[in-house]
């Protein structure tokens, strides 16, 4: 498995149709994209102090991926490279290309509590035991 944090930025004005066009990507990659097991965006919390201050622009994807094959399939793959062509607007680009500063991890210790299992939209999913019939 490999962890990546990429940071993109938005355009002045446009942090809210971000969010809903963001919010319309997770759910893609959620639901077409089985090698993708951790898909995460957020946005900076400005009512806790952070440093340095992040700007009001910034968007950070906190994600996981099976193996760096399927990294680059998400970012080749007709799920991202659709979404993005629709909007280009959005977000900041440089060269015709999207402004992405990222890093790939590898994760050598901590865990995942099943209460942080969420849908695309960030609801909180019900988790399922294996003796639950449902």
């Amino acid at each position: 498995m490999i962890s990546i944090v990429a940071k993109w930025s938005i355009l002045p004005g446009k942090r809210d149709q971000a969010v809903v066009a963001l919010t319309e990507l997770a759910r893609r990659v959620q639901e077409q994209e089985p090698f993708v097991p951790m898909y995460t965006i957020f946005l900076p919390d400005f009512s806790v102090t952070s440093y340095p201050t992040p700007s009001t622009q910034d968007l950070i994807f906190l994600s996981a991926f099976d193996d760096k094959a399927a990294f680059e399939e998400h970012l080749k793959g007709p799920v991202f490279r659709d979404w993005l062509a629709e909007h280009p607007d959005l977000f900041l680009f440089n060269n015709g290309q999207l402004f992405v500063v990222s890093e790939l991890l590898e994760r050598v210790a901590g865990f995942i509590r099943p209460s942080m299992v969420t849908d695309a939209a960030g609801v909180a999913a019900r988790p399922v035991l294996a003796a639950d019939p449902a």
